[in-house]
């Protein structure tokens, strides 16, 4: 969903813009904003390669980094060569 939108915001915003953003206006319906925090540690734990690092949800639910950044779309702001299919469980 709006991946290139993703990218584009990704290279004119600091990070917590762009994902809020990208959380708000690029998902129907939206995720809720409790949400960009999770988002945002996803981020940096894929960056370090911690695909099957745990994360708590908002609504108590625990899920991966790679199930994280596969279902609120968070490749775009990835640094490395994410493959999702590679790490999603």
């Amino acid at each position: 969903m709006g991946n290139l939108q993703a990218r584009e915001m990704a290279s004119l915003a600091d990070l917590t813009t762009a994902v809020t953003w990208h959380l708000r206006s690029n998902h129907y319906p939206p995720v809720h904003a409790d949400f960009v925090p999770v988002a945002l540690k996803a981020i940096e734990l894929a960056n370090e390669g911690e695909y099957d690092a745990e994360l708590e949800y908002p609504n108590g639910l625990v899920r991966t980094v790679a199930h994280t950044i596969e279902g609120l779309h968070l490749d775009a702001y990835i640094d490395s060569d994410y493959e999702g299919e590679d790490y999603y469980e």
